[in-house]
């Protein structure tokens, strides 16, 4: 039972030890990691989507991010386990992929809310103002409601009894 307790704690001793995680040799460059990941996430967005859409387009989004980088999958899984033991690095990664997804948002809202105010003012330009007068296609002139004359009603018991 010692032997079990002393072989426990040996484990333990060694299994503590931070020996640093060495760097592949063909290393993923800080930049580059945050333009993967930024694509990455991108088409992922993509898929929750549409996807039929993005499979029309991309038939494998894993393989075109790879692709465009000149890079492969052990490469970036090695590159990526690289940056997960070095917390600090790893974090300064996500940073700066959270403050570019942030930077597309807010462009992304502020052309909404342009896109928005453009078709506001066209849909106020096309409604019609009631008490205005109004020119038909023949340059004919339209009353509003308002500047009518009344219209004769007919009366119909009052034409029988007359």
């Amino acid at each position: 039972m010692k032997l079990g307790y002393v072989f426990m704690v040996f484990l333990m001793l060694f299994s503590c030890n931070r020996n640093a995680y060495k760097a592949p040799e063909n290393l993923i460059s800080e930049e580059q990691m945050v333009d993967i990941l930024y694509d990455h996430m991108l088409l992922n967005a993509a898929k929750g989507i549409n996807k039929k859409i993005l499979e029309k387009h991309i038939a494998n989004p894993t393989q075109y991010i790879f692709d465009k980088y000149n890079i492969d999958s052990t490469q970036f899984a090695q590159s990526n386990t690289y940056y997960a033991h070095n917390s600090e690095v790893y974090a300064s990664i996500y940073e700066r992929l959270k403050e570019r997804l942030e930077l597309d948002k807010k462009t992304m809202e502020d052309l909404v809310a342009e896109e928005k105010k453009k078709r506001d003012s066209i849909r106020k330009a096309k409604t019609i103002k009631p008490d205005s007068f109004t020119v038909l296609k023949y340059g004919q002139k339209k009353l509003s409601p308002k500047n009518r004359l009344p219209s004769k009603r007919f009366d119909s018991l009052r034409k029988q009894n007359q």
